[in-house]
């Protein structure tokens, strides 16, 4: 290669936006590549190979990025082996770090790396040049411009066993707050040696954690994977979310084909052995398994094709079964196959069926099946249902309202909240007094008292608790709430409920409805803080007395009157510029935008889409506003922006 140290100026006059590097300069070797994407925006590869270490980094900048210029690097360094050595067998291969300014991490796009294998070549590639062509522009995706975001975070690579097993792997913090750590890493196992694996397990991963929502998720693919020749594939997810939508899923290899996916998690490969002995004999086996909430899942498939000449032997077999665990103990096992002999593209000889069996009480079985010959074909179906429904099960009467006194007798029930920041306080309390409102012995006069339970959810029918069966339904709701007799209501409180305990909830409803619905639990609970009563005034008389004080420091009348002037002289130049449309003073330069985590919903008539009021009593949340309207004719529950005036 020509140039000047190794700079390929020959490239460079063809293709500007590129400038390779290749250069040796004893006992150091560089080698990379630096590219502009846009007019402002540049993104490369730098390695640098020494005889004791080798040191690759990835860039990209943006000097055009909102909030200022924008950068994120990863550099990382790998020893030759066996490495710098830790005992018990461990050593340690590599080190480095990624740090980032305006940066963050995007969560959708380091799955999509982890499908896609480009998330292992981020940390300690092989091969940097050739790495190199699939990361750099996946850059901007994974570290999307974030201002006043950093992230930072360290990089390392260790082995065991003589590299029989290794692990690589980073760990990032994102800042401020909130903060989020994300984990990226690339596990390989080799056995009996690296060199020659009869079993080569690679699994890549990702995972992070979000302090503001919260959330955690953890995701690994086994793509690249095989295991005495056969080659191995699928995703494994596990997922634990709190807040408005929370939810539990950890699933290898996906779901049940009817259970609908929550939201955040990615679609995944199903657990795949390629079990083909010779290239005429596709047999493949797939396989998920599944635990959320409230369902179990587990599924297989096994496919069989062998083919000559369009002649051969084709089937399959496929089973598929979905466990609910409430509010009663029910399953649904679907099960299909088919095994066809084929000459000529022809089907000689078929037989298929397909079954569906639901329980255990009442029992209920759908099934088809059929068989076809060359000359004619036949099927049946059928469909059965047998069994009483099951016994319910001996349990404890449910006493509502034993249970909600019981909970609000906690002290955990009661919790005292200080008045809202920049509220003003006329009353100022002695240190002593606010050492008693931090440890909970007193109120603030100015705060509230929150009394909450999350036993069962206020202004819904209760048919059931748990086991328990509740009829008829009972209604629950705090009537009043008095201080010193004294009306002293400030709205309620609202919790997470799982309908499944309180509600008696159709098949169908166990797969589309929340695992958890928002529903009031308690109250707020305040003073009266009006204007006392005139007579509560105590009158005094007040004297005073008038002193004059001269300035130390007197203002001359000359520098009065030239601070008037630079003041006129500069509101004229204000009022000149204003003058032009182009001046920002006329354009409005800050935008605020609000987020909501889910759209509020109002009741309408289903004629006018005119707002209605569907009960008296405190304003219901969304999830009981739904259970009004389903009970009510002519309304329906909408978005609350299609709400007409």
């Amino acid at each position: 290669m020509g140039g000047i140290f190794g700079l390929d100026l020959a490239r460079l006059a063809e293709d500007p936006t590129r400038l390779d590097i290749d250069t040796a300069l004893p006992p150091v070797r560089l080698r990379g590549r630096l590219e502009r994407r846009q007019p402002d925006s540049y993104s490369g590869v730098l390695s640098a190979t020494v005889p004791a270490t080798t040191v690759t980094a990835f860039g990209q900048l943006d000097l055009a990025a909102p909030g200022g210029p924008a950068f994120v690097a990863l550099i990382g360094a790998v020893f030759p082996p066996p490495g710098l050595q830790l005992g018990l067998g461990f050593a340690l291969s590599g080190v480095g770090g990624i740090v980032g300014i305006n940066k963050a991490v995007n969560q959708d796009a380091l799955i999509s790396a982890i499908a896609d294998g480009t998330a292992g070549e981020l940390l300690f590639p092989a091969d940097p040049g050739a790495a190199a062509q699939r990361v750099v522009p996946r850059l901007p995706a994974l570290f999307p411009t974030a201002p006043g975001r950093a992230i930072v975070g360290p990089m390392f690579q260790v082995s065991w066993g003589g590299r029989i097993v290794s692990l690589s792997a980073a760990v990032v913090a994102e800042l401020p707050d909130p903060v989020r750590l994300s984990l990226l890493g690339v596990l390989r196992v080799a056995v009996p040696d690296p060199a020659v694996p009869l079993i080569y397990l690679k699994a890549t991963f990702a995972g992070q954690y979000d302090t503001a929502e919260p959330s955690a998720f953890l995701m690994a693919s086994l793509t690249g994977s095989h295991m005495a020749g056969v080659p191995l594939d699928g995703d494994v997810l596990l997922l634990s979310r709190g807040g408005a939508d929370p939810a539990f899923v950890l699933s290898a290899g996906g779901f049940h084909p009817a259970y609908p996916i929550p939201r955040g998690v990615p679609a995944l490969h199903r657990l795949t052995m390629n079990l083909s002995p010779v290239p005429w004999i596709q047999l493949s086996c797939q396989a998920y398994f599944a635990i959320t909430s409230n369902t179990l899942q587990f599924g297989a498939r096994l496919s069989l094709v062998a083919e000559i000449a369009d002649c051969g032997v084709r089937g399959q077999f496929g089973l598929d079964v979905l466990i609910h665990r409430e509010p009663t103990l029910s399953f649904t096992a679907d099960m299909r196959g088919s095994l066809s002999v084929e000459v000529l593209g022809e089907t000689l000889l078929g037989i298929a069926f397909a079954l569906t069996l639901e329980g255990p009480a009442p029992w209920h079985a759908v099934g088809r099946g059929s068989i076809d010959l060359f000359l004619f074909s036949a099927s049946f179906d059928f469909d059965l249902r047998w069994g009483q429904p099951a016994p319910a099960l001996p349990a404890e009467p449910a006493d509502l309202r034993g249970r909600l006194e019981k909970a609000f007798s906690r002290p955990e029930a009661w919790s005292a909240m200080p008045p809202a920041q920049g509220e003003y306080l006329p009353v100022l309390l002695s240190p002593a007094a606010n050492r008693l409102i931090g440890d909970g012995s007193l109120v603030h006069p100015h705060g509230t008292i929150v009394a909450r339970q999350r036993v069962l959810p206020f202004g819904v029918a209760i048919e059931r608790f748990g086991p328990s069966v509740v009829d008829p339904a009972e209604n629950w709701d705090i009537v009043s709430s008095t201080l010193g007799g004294v009306d002293a209501d400030d709205g309620p409180t609202v919790d997470l409920f799982a309908p499944g305990q309180f509600r008696n909830v159709s098949y169908d409803e166990q797969l589309t409805c929340p695992a958890y619905e928002t529903y009031r639990s308690g109250r707020r609970l305040a003073g009266d803080l009006s204007e006392p009563d005139d007579d509560a005034f105590v009158r005094a008389t007040l004297d005073w007395e008038t002193r004059v004080v001269s300035d130390p420091k007197p203002v001359r009348s000359l520098d009065l009157l030239r601070f008037l002037r630079i003041g006129a002289l500069a509101g004229a130049e204000d009022i000149a510029a204003a003058t032009s449309v182009r001046d920002p003073r006329w354009w409005q330069t800050e935008l605020t935008l609000l987020v909501a985590d889910r759209t509020p919903i109002a009741a309408v008539s289903t004629w006018s889409m005119a707002p209605v009021e569907t009960a008296a009593g405190p304003a219901p949340t969304d999830a009981e506003l739904l259970l009004q309207c389903g009970a009510l004719a002519g309304v329906r529950a909408v978005e609350a922006w299609e709400v007409g005036n």
